[in-house]
């Protein structure tokens, strides 16, 4: 594989793990991070270490004039061709606690940063070949009201990945992971996260590697376009009227 892929959110957590794992098929790694330099270096440098090739980029998703230096950036490089958008923001509200601006925040994050980033690639990547992978959440196909902001623009970023395959066609193919439970979130205590997390139909909890292994096939799948995948155990089959942080 050649070629540079952007991984948002790579310092730490899933990101890290998808930067990694796309690192061993030979791609050159752009590891987004905001808060995470510390965190984003390490991992540059493990894949340095292993003899791949990554650079680390600072940007504040939730402003558009950051994002737009770092585009300038990458496009400058000349060998910018893919883009998973793994960075998120899951601060918990409900349908009482509900309000614009903070909800505002949680969209701009989950949603409107990645579809402007998947612009910021088209502008760049010319007659090359490229992709946009983007990372959700389980809860697009089986939803409860926890994590309402969040929820919402999580199923704007699944559903914008059809009509961004369409946008951006014939050459940047765009597709969508619904992820499981992969790792605590929030107040989530270690004793519930043990508990639920194989709350599944076959009883394995989602790793980061499982959603990590499906990034890099997509990567490599060109002749995959618009698709919604489940990496979740089957759990989205498993209707729930709260989170499973609840449970």
């Amino acid at each position: 594989m050649s070629g540079l892929v952007l991984v948002t959110g790579a310092g730490r957590r899933v990101g890290a793990g998808i930067a990694k794992r796309l690192a061993r098929d030979g791609w050159t790694i752009g590891l987004h991070y905001n808060g995470s330099r510390n965190e984003a270096e390490k991992v540059a440098a493990d894949i340095r270490a292993s003899g791949g090739a990554a650079t680390a980029f600072a940007a504040d998703l939730s402003d558009q004039n950051a994002i737009d230096l770092m585009g300038a950036a990458l496009v400058q490089r000349g060998d910018w061709v893919g883009l998973v958008n793994s960075a998120a923001s899951f601060t918990p509200d409900d349908i009482t606690s509900f309000e614009l601006d903070s909800a505002q925040t949680q969209v701009r994050l989950n949603l409107l940063a990645p579809v402007y980033l998947a612009r910021k690639l088209r502008e760049g990547i010319g007659t090359r070949r490229g992709f946009v992978t983007n990372i959700s959440d389980q809860k697009v196909l089986n939803p409860n009201p926890d994590f309402l902001s969040y929820t919402l623009a999580k199923i704007g970023l699944a559903h914008a990945t059809s009509a961004l395959a369409m946008a951006l066609a014939p050459n940047i193919r765009v597709n969508c992971i619904a992820a499981g439970l992969m790792l605590i979130s929030g107040d989530q205590s270690a004793e519930n996260f043990a508990r639920v997390h194989k709350q599944n139909l076959t009883g394995v909890g989602t790793r980061v590697e499982d959603v990590a292994e499906a990034v890099a096939f997509l990567a490599r799948a060109e002749n995959i376009t618009g698709a919604l995948i489940p990496v979740d155990g089957g759990q989205h089959l498993i209707p729930s009227a709260r989170d499973v942080m609840f449970d």
